[in-house]
């Protein structure tokens, strides 16, 4: 049996409060999570807590959006985590602790969602990594290092979620960010905040390694974050030193990028995140400097934004990063500056932002990175 002991500390002249477990953990097994399509699922946002050092998660509300912190929340990183990501089959979440050199890799509880640590974990992956992402089929698991500028492929164990190295470190441009995988599996794309630019990869699919495509495209100031349309088609960057997103095509065979018609398109005061919604029709940009979220409708012809009418939406202080559910009903915020979540009610046909009843939601210190996850339980 597992043992919960609440440990409080006060860290100039602030009171934290952070829960640890001693004992046995139990292992989950794969035969715990349902791989039935039509099985019900639970809903979940975890966050990267960047003054906390620790990752918070919380259940969604089906019925109104709400966030219910999870049991044992929050759980236990290394120093600074500020990138979070979720594997698409629901088991394993990995957070990038820029302060530690590591990755955190938990596996998640199906029956409620809370994260234990997933043994050798943390691993150790180089200087100030800044972003972690998960290819669609689960394999492999790619992290960037902004001092170090390159991308290194790990290997998930799909058993365990335990990673290993997969080849060598790719080289990227200058202070690599974030990296982001198209829905298709077949490119990777990194932003260079020094280089202004965003540079592409195709992934072998034999080994996970990154292979250039080409020279990398050139954004707006600051490229900071980037999101794909689920069609593969598109992507968005978020330019955290102009009030910009620039928007691309995707060469199908090539992974290649070509700045559309109209990009940049006019977002918020530095604007940090950018994500495109499920259903593939509205983008949403979190405006680290005018506190707001920019709404976007996505033209899936053509891929350009147009603002929806009441964008931006506020909300709270220093907003970094933005997800939408997997359900497509409702948008989340971290708000670095304000230690919480801001929460919002999706419009079905317009796409404009609503805010949920008793948001923003209590977070840790300096929620960072978002994450949303979705578990069915087998019977």
């Amino acid at each position: 049996m597992n043992n919960r002991h609440r440990v409080s500390l006060i860290v100039g002249g602030l009171s934290l409060s952070f829960a640890l477990y001693v004992g046995a953990i139990p292992e989950i097994s794969p035969e715990q999570y349902s791989t039935k399509k039509n099985s019900p699922r639970m809903e979940f946002v975890y966050a990267a807590n960047q003054s906390a050092h620790n990752v918070s998660g919380y259940r969604i509300d089906p019925e109104t959006g709400a966030l219910v912190s999870l049991p044992g929340s929050p759980f236990v990183s290394g120093r600074f985590p500020v990138a979070i990501a979720a594997s698409h089959d629901g088991r394993y979440v990995y957070a990038a602790n820029q302060g530690s050199g590591t990755v955190s890799a938990y596996a998640v509880n199906p029956a409620n969602g809370s994260l234990q640590v997933i043994p050798g974990s943390p691993y150790e992956v180089g200087v100030y990594p800044d972003g972690v992402t998960i290819t669609p089929d689960d394999r492999y698991v790619y992290v960037t290092s902004e001092d170090g500028n390159v991308v290194t492929p790990y290997r998930v164990d799909a058993r365990t979620g335990a990673l290993t190295r997969s080849g060598q470190p790719t080289a990227t441009g200058a202070h690599p960010i974030s990296i982001t995988v198209t829905h298709n599996g077949k490119f990777a794309y990194v932003s260079n905040f020094d280089d202004d630019t965003v540079s592409a990869y195709r992934i072998d699919q034999q080994d996970g390694s990154l292979l250039p495509v080409g020279q990398p495209a050139k954004t707006d100031l600051k490229p900071i974050y980037i999101a794909i349309s689920q069609d593969s088609q598109y992507a968005y960057v978020a330019n955290y030193g102009t009030a910009s997103v620039s928007a691309f095509r995707i060469d199908a065979e090539t992974g290649a990028l070509t700045e559309m018609e109209g990009s940049p398109f006019v977002a918020g005061a530095q604007p940090y995140s950018v994500t495109v919604d499920p259903s593939n029709r509205f983008v949403y940009v979190a405006n680290w400097g005018s506190h707001n979220v920019s709404a976007f409708r996505l033209d899936r012809d053509s891929g350009v934004l147009s603002e929806i009418d009441g964008s931006p939406y506020a909300s709270s202080w220093y907003p970094y990063a933005v997800v939408v559910d997997e359900k497509d009903q409702y948008a989340y915020v971290a708000d670095n500056g304000n230690g919480t979540i801001s929460a919002y009610e999706i419009d079905q046909v317009s796409g404009a932002l609503s805010p949920l009843p008793g948001s923003p939601f209590q977070a840790e210190l300096g929620p960072y990175g978002l994450a949303t996850n979705s578990v069915a339980r087998a019977r």
